[in-house]
């Protein structure tokens, strides 16, 4: 019986240490658009971000791995907030998508909302596209381009923040 479990705990510790060991850990990023006041109702508008900065190589390091031990990368959140002025609204905004790019890869839809209703507050949480990103997030850099179509004019330009939150799937590096 002890031989027994003695050979069953054994094998436990073999099968076990023979997984290979994967990390999970979050990245988020905040970036910045202005919608200028001077845009026309109902035509589409186009507005880049400036460059994102991934730091990728430092949080990579930070979580025990490094980019060529990446899995996968999905965004997992991107958030847009009216920064100013302080009492706008996205009411102004019909429907609007998002794309990433990277200086090594073409863009690539990541994120929409539509319908968006004339009540709608300081903040719109958008629908993603189940998509990888590790190609663009391994960059040193990526950018952001909102393209909206608004339904009304706008008095003054609308400051707006930009949140992305990625998940990344990696194996712990040996």
């Amino acid at each position: 019986m002890k031989t027994k479990f003695l050979s069953l705990l054994i094998l436990f510790f073999l099968l076990s240490s023979c997984k290979k060991k994967i990390t999970q850990f979050y990245m988020d990023f905040d970036s910045t658009v202005v919608v200028e006041s001077s845009l026309s109702s109902l035509v589409p508008i186009s507005i880049l971000t400036p460059d994102v900065a991934t730091n990728s190589e430092f949080e990579f390091e930070n979580h025990d791995t490094r980019a060529d031990r990446i899995n996968t990368i999905f965004l997992k959140d991107l958030k847009l907030t009216i920064t100013s002025p302080s009492g706008e609204t996205f009411s102004f905004i019909n429907s609007l998508e998002l794309y990433i790019s990277s200086p090594s890869f073409s863009e690539k839809k990541v994120a929409f909302k539509e319908n968006i209703p004339s009540t709608a507050g300081k903040e719109i949480i958008c629908d993603l596209v189940d998509l990888d990103l590790k190609d663009f997030i391994k960059e040193d850099k990526f950018k952001l381009r909102l393209v909206s179509v608004s339904d009304e004019t706008i008095p003054e330009d609308v400051t707006i923040n930009v949140y992305t939150n990625f998940l990344v799937d990696a194996k712990i590096k040996k």
